[in-house]
């Protein structure tokens, strides 16, 4: 097995809180500054209280990966070339350039390096406040402590968390690591399992302590120990269900776990307020701004079964289409008129496939689009509750599962009517919650979906390797995934939801 030797991913304090990381550096045992930089608890602090943000950015930047797997799923579409976008809407699908001289390395090397560089700090700072004896004190003596530890918990388990559910394996690194020993890549799996154990310490932390953190980490409304605990949970339970690659994978995901979670998950949407200074979504914007993303067909289909799943008619096929729904229909998802916008003209081009072409745009963020200063929902209170009833799907608990659908989005947005307390109504439900409820909300939301119901195009690749400027970086053999590359149906999609 390839082993690396990780000397420690660390950013510097400016850059993390000012840019964002776009590098990895390493430890200089000799350089004063690192020694320094982490010795004074005002400090370690404001380290703890950046990392939120620096994960936020990232997740849901246009550099990073929500752009390719929102049009890889299907959920978007864009034939531009940008942000890797062209590249996953190839039909048929084509492998993954891993390649550091491919154009758009950044949306898979940048993110990678982003959330080391995150995990790292996390690491630095429970070296601090954990194994060491630095006590973090408030200017009118209340011990931070707890809530430094809860947030740096937080945050190792959501950097390895998503490159456990990105990446198809890793390095496994946390506050109790000796790095000067060799450490060797662990499976997703492992990396998922790792995560979860430091979002539990969050969580303890978060059931035992009172605090309250300061406004500027997650701006838009306070959060106490009780908010970052339901955050804490909610994520959790993401990554349980978000993580595996198929449906066999997701047979055996630990469903009572899950529900565990999610009982305790969310009461609120988890949408910080962006500022367009430092807080600011590329991901909602690049997907909905004019001339940019447009709704998949198959999502519009699924809110409107009139509408073809796919274009037809090429240049001809605005001619082809009905009239759009524009008030509540028997069988029709309310949502296409109240929350996507019909249009009359596609801007894409032709040459790189009508299969780009949509008759609908997502209108919900054209406030902030506005604005730039709206919440930006990333986790809504209404993924937590499909979460639970996928939970209870499998327990299987039918009439509890139907029941929070019955009450749900589906429902009082969609205007749909009622499931029935079957497996197959409740399962079709959540799958169609999460496409149009939770569209362009958080990174890769449609695509875990997606990809769990082996519903994604073939070819397309299931997970994402470590990036290839890191593998020469380790002296690691060049590998890809996609088209052909990998185990199909572990590595690349052999299902889809069209053949």
């Amino acid at each position: 097995m390839k082993t690396f030797k990780y000397l420690l991913l660390f950013s510097a304090i400016l850059a993390l809180l000012n840019t964002g990381c776009e590098s990895l550096d390493v430890k200089n045992e000799n350089d004063p500054d690192f020694e320094t930089a982490f010795a004074n608890p005002s400090d370690v602090k404001g380290v703890a209280g950046s990392l939120m943000r620096a994960w936020f950015q990232r997740t849901q930047d246009y550099y990073g990966p929500a752009l390719a797997l929102w049009v890889a799923a299907d959920a978007g579409t864009c034939s531009w070339g940008n942000a890797g976008m062209r590249a996953f809407s190839w039909e048929p699908r084509i492998v993954f350039d891993n390649t550091p001289a491919y154009t758009d390395a950044v949306i898979s090397e940048g993110y990678y390096k982003t959330m080391y560089s995150i995990l790292s700090s996390a690491n630095e700072v429970l070296g601090k406040v954990k194994l060491g004896d630095m006590v973090i004190t408030a200017d009118n003596g209340t011990d931070e402590t707890p809530m430094v530890r809860a947030m740096a918990h937080l945050m190792q388990g959501l950097s390895l968390g998503y490159i456990g559910l990105l990446y198809d394996k890793a390095f496994i690194v946390t506050e109790y690591t000796d790095l000067t020993t060799t450490i060797e890549v662990s499976p997703f799996r492992d990396v998922i399992d790792t995560a979860l154990v430091c979002l539990d310490q969050c969580i303890a932390i978060c059931e035992t302590g009172n605090f309250t953190l300061p406004s500027t980490w997650i701006p838009g409304m306070t959060y106490t120990q009780k908010e970052i605990g339901e955050l804490a949970n909610s994520m959790a339970a993401r990554l349980l269900s978000y993580s595996p690659r198929n449906k066999t994978q997701n047979t055996a995901v630990n469903w009572t776990r899950v529900e565990s979670y999610a009982n305790k998950g969310l009461t609120y949407d988890f949408a910080p307020l962006m500022d367009d200074i430092t807080w600011y979504d590329l991901y909602h914007t690049y997907a909905n701004f004019s001339g940019w993303g447009q709704a998949d067909m198959r999502v519009v289909n699924m809110m409107d079964p009139a509408m073809p799943a796919r274009w037809t008619g090429g240049a001809e096929g605005f001619n082809l289409l009905p009239d759009p729904v524009t008030s509540h229909t028997e069988g029709v998802d309310d949502r296409i008129f109240t929350d996507f916008q019909a249009l009359t003209s596609c801007p894409f081009a032709a040459e790189r496939g009508y299969y780009h072409f949509s008759n609908y745009r997502f209108k919900r963020h054209d406030t902030y689009l506005s604005t730039w200063t709206e919440p930006s929902p990333v986790f809504m209170k209404a993924e937590n509750d499909l979460l639970l009833a996928e939970a209870l799907l499998n327990k299987p608990d039918l009439n509890a599962a139907a029941a929070i659908i019955n009450a749900g989005t589906r429902v009082t947005r969609g205007g749909l009517a009622p499931v029935g307390a079957t497996a197959g109504e409740i399962e079709a439900a959540i799958f169609h919650e999460r496409n149009i409820e939770l569209f362009c909300s958080g990174m890769g939301i449609e695509f875990f979906t997606m990809r769990k119901a082996d519903k994604l195009q073939p070819g397309t690749p299931l997970h994402l390797p470590i990036p290839g400027q890191q593998l020469e970086v380790n002296i690691m053999d060049y590998y890809t995934f996609g088209g052909t590359e990998g185990v199909a149906g572990q590595d690349f999609s052999n299902g889809g939801w069209f053949k």
